[in-house]
Order: structure tokens, then C-alpha cells, then sequence
């Protein structure tokens, strides 16, 4: 009885200091008796220390007998060596328990706690790895991973098909062996002054395919950034832009070629009317206007020419119209409005309105007068589709519509009206001529 006494103080001591542990505890001595179970095992059990210490363990739990967590036991208790398990709970079979069995003494201690969250957690991961691996090798372009320090720790189908290598060989720092050595330098400045405040950051460079060519790839980052606000690394994604640079490049050879071409048909027409205008009988006045006109038509070709063709911004377009009638040191011309780009035939005709405003104003105007002077202001429609641009003469001789209609008043009426649209708005006030032109806005 003495016996039986001690065990159960010890048993009892043994159960109080294993109470705090978050784990289910139990022991049984070698004739499968319990000799301790902590609190967390009686909660999982359905029973309590006092009703099962000094118990046999297969009358208690008989249906654990042929479960896994009978064989676990039976396999520790005949071989004397630790062993672990996984497996659903004999009395909750949706719960997972992490089983752990050790020697104690001649007989055996079996922890176990739930597992069944982090195992559901680990899947859901595993299982969300699996659709973007497969959605990441199924891209056309290639996709990569890097983890905080910068090496690469994932690559896509793409980006070994186009390396010619195996994934293996491509993670770290193997990249690096695949970039043109003249583009290096600038692809790690760039690389480098982004990860400072780990930004995001674009780069263009040559790389070598598994074919041997150099190939210009366009490549994008950007930083994983974890729920709690903490930098992974990167993730990056790089296209072949290879043919669209060659597109691009033949494109400018034809721009330039255009630009050229333009450039001798001007000077070859202002050649003609030269030998023309001598011959027949015109007044200097008329060959000096049109060689003024076929110029200002030269410098909105300028402005386009720097465009590419393109949209050209508007400050330039009216910059180049006027110049030759103001004075950079002292303008009287002056320009005030927000950047908008229009299109190159918007540009060719406002250019040439411009130009004819301008003669106007320095012939009849306010640029006649010493103290005259004109306002060029352009503003967005309120819906940003439209530009309305004003011009508005102050300080000159007074002024009246002319009488007749020459070249100008066309050019701002009618010809206007055929590249944007509508003609242009004049108001022949007595104290200076106010000019509405609007025009769409490049979209």
C-alpha cells in the first residue's frame, strides 16, 4: 500500500507540473497503467487524472487499441526507442494531433497537441504555391523571385527556355552571367539605388539567350511586401522588346528620312518662287510675304520633327510660330498656359494662324506700337478635350475689321475650319484684336 501511495503522490506531483504545458501529457508505466495526465489531457479525453491513474490503458481507451496511436505506443514500449507521429484524434476525428512518444522509466510518456490549423494553413499554402507556379509557367514572359539580400529564388518556364538553362542554374546570382557586359554597369546602379528604399524599378539591357544572340529584354520590379508591412524581396517580370526596338529604329530612319525629304521640298519651293516672282511682276512685298509664310510653315515642321510626328506640345508649337516677330530679351509676345499636346495637323495650322496674327499685329497691331504688346494665353475645356487658345492685342493704334478678305483672313476662317474643325473667332475691338482659336486636345 505504501507503494500504491507514493505513486499516486508522485503521479499527482507529476500532473500539477505538466498542467501548464499546452500539450496533452500522459504516462503509463510498463504494465500500461496511467501514471500521470495533465489538464489538457483530460479536456481532450473526457476524463479526469483521479478516474483513470492506476487504470489499464486498453480498458480505458479500447478502441485506440487498432489506431495509430495504439501501434505508436505498443512500437515504443517493445523497442525502447522515441517515435513520432501524425494522426486524427481516436475521439474527434477532424482534429490532427502531432503524437509523441518517449521512453519514461520502464514504461512510456505520449505527448500530443493540435495540429489541425497549422496543417490546414500549410496545405492552403502549399496549394496557393502550386496555382501561381503553374499561372507563373504558363506566362509568355519571364517571371522571377528574389529574397531579401537580391538572389534570385524562382524562376518561370519563360526564363529557362529563354536562358537554355536548367531553374537550378539560373537562381542566386547566375543572372548576372547572362547580361550584356556593357549594359551591366547600368542595370546594377539602377538596381541598387531602388533596393536603398526597396522601390520599384524598370531597367533595358541585352541578355544572352541559350541560341547564343543578344537579346534586349524590358524588365520591371517590384518589392514583396509581407502582411506586417516587411520587405521579401522582389519580384520581376522582363518581355522581349528585341524586334519592337528594331520597329522603332527603322521608324526613326523613315521619320528622318521624311524630315529630310520635307526639309528639300520646302527649300526647293522656296527655290521656284524665287526664280518665278523675279521674273514675272510682283511687288517685293508679295515675295517677302510669301517667303515669311512658307518659313513659318518650316518652323512648324521643326517642331514636329523634334516630336517625332507625334503630338507636340503646345508651348513649342506657339514658342516657334512667333519668335521671329519678338524679342527674347524684352518680350512682347507673351505665352501663358498649361502643358497639352495636340495633333501635327492641329500644330501645322496654329502654327501658320500664329504667324499670320503676328505679321498682322506688327504691320496694323499692337506690336506696331512701342508700348504695345499682345497676350498668348491657352486653357483646357473644362472636360480637358479641347484648347482654346487666345490672342489678345493691347496697347496699339486703334483697329477695324479690313474690308476685304486676303490670304490671313482665309487661312483663319475657312482653312482653319478644315483642320479643326471650326474657323477661328475674330473680335476687331478699337483697342486691339482678340482672337479665339480652338482646337482639340491629343488623346
Amino acid at each position: 500500500m505504501a507503494d500504491a501511495g507514493e505513486a499516486r503522490r508522485f503521479a499527482s506531483y507529476l500532473g500539477e507540473s505538466l498542467d501548464g504545458f499546452r500539450e496533452g501529457f500522459f504516462s503509463l508505466d510498463k504494465n500500461w497503467r496511467f501514471i500521470a495526465c495533465n489538464k489538457v489531457c483530460e479536456q481532450h479525453m473526457g476524463f479526469s487524472a483521479e478516474a483513470v491513474l492506476g487504470r489499464d490503458f486498453w480498458t480505458v481507451f479500447p478502441r485506440i487499441a487498432d489506431l495509430p496511436l495504439g501501434d505508436l505506443m505498443r512500437e515504443v514500449m517493445s523497442s525502447r526507442r522515441p517515435a513520432l507521429r501524425e494522426a486524427y484524434s481516436a475521439l474527434y476525428p477532424e482534429i490532427l494531433l502531432a503524437l509523441r512518444c518517449n521512453l519514461l522509466g520502464e514504461g512510456i510518456a505520449v505527448a500530443f497537441r493540435d495540429i489541425t490549423r497549422t496543417r490546414k494553413a500549410e496545405n492552403r499554402l502549399r496549394e496557393s504555391e502550386a496555382r501561381f507556379r503553374a499561372t507563373a509557367d504558363s506566362a509568355p514572359a519571364a517571371i522571377w523571385i528574389t529574397d531579401v539580400p537580391g538572389d534570385i529564388e524562382f524562376v518561370n518556364q519563360a526564363f529557362f527556355e529563354y536562358a537554355g538553362r536548367p531553374r537550378e542554374g539560373l537562381l542566386g546570382k547566375a543572372w548576372l552571367t547572362l547580361l550584356h557586359p556593357d549594359d551591366a554597369p547600368t542595370v546594377l546602379a539602377r538596381r541598387e539605388a531602388a533596393r536603398v528604399n526597396n522601390d520599384a524599378y524598370e531597367f533595358e539591357a541585352r541578355f544572352r539567350f541559350g541560341t547564343g544572340e543578344w537579346r534586349w529584354m524590358r524588365a520591371s520590379a517590384k518589392p514583396r511586401i509581407d502582411p506586417d508591412g516587411v520587405f521579401q524581396g522582389y519580384v520581376g517580370l522582363a518581355i522581349d522588346v528585341t524586334e519592337t526596338r528594331a520597329a522603332e529604329n527603322r521608324q526613326q530612319l523613315l521619320i528622318n528620312e521624311l524630315n529630310h525629304r520635307v526639309k528639300n521640298t520646302l527649300a526647293t519651293i522656296q527655290s521656284i518662287a524665287r526664280q518665278t516672282f523675279r521674273d514675272a511682276v510682283v511687288s517685293r512685298e508679295a515675295r517677302n510675304l510669301f517667303t515669311d509664310r512658307l518659313m513659318a510653315l518650316s518652323a512648324a515642321h521643326n517642331v514636329l520633327t523634334r516630336e517625332n510626328w507625334d503630338a507636340p506640345e503646345l508651348t513649342g508649337v506657339a514658342t516657334e510660330a512667333v519668335q521671329a516677330y519678338d524679342d527674347p530679351r524684352a518680350p512682347r509676345i507673351r505665352l501663358n498656359g498649361p502643358p497639352v499636346r495636340i495633333r501635327p495637323n492641329a500644330a501645322l495650322a496654329i502654327s501658320l494662324a500664329l504667324h499670320e496674327l503676328a505679321t498682322n499685329a506688327t504691320k496694323y497691331g499692337a506690336l506696331r506700337a512701342k508700348d504695345g504688346y499682345v497676350d498668348l494665353e491657352w486653357t483646357l475645356s473644362g472636360d480637358g478635350a479641347q484648347v482654346e487658345v487666345r490672342w489678345c492685342e493691347v496697347g496699339g493704334p486703334p483697329v477695324a475689321a479690313p474690308p476685304s478678305h486676303g490670304f490671313g483672313s482665309r487661312l483663319l476662317g475657312s482653312g482653319l475650319a478644315g483642320e479643326l474643325g471650326q474657323p477661328a473667332i475674330m473680335d476687331w475691338r478699337a483697342d486691339g484684336l482678340v482672337c479665339r482659336i480652338v482646337a482639340p486636345v491629343f488623346a
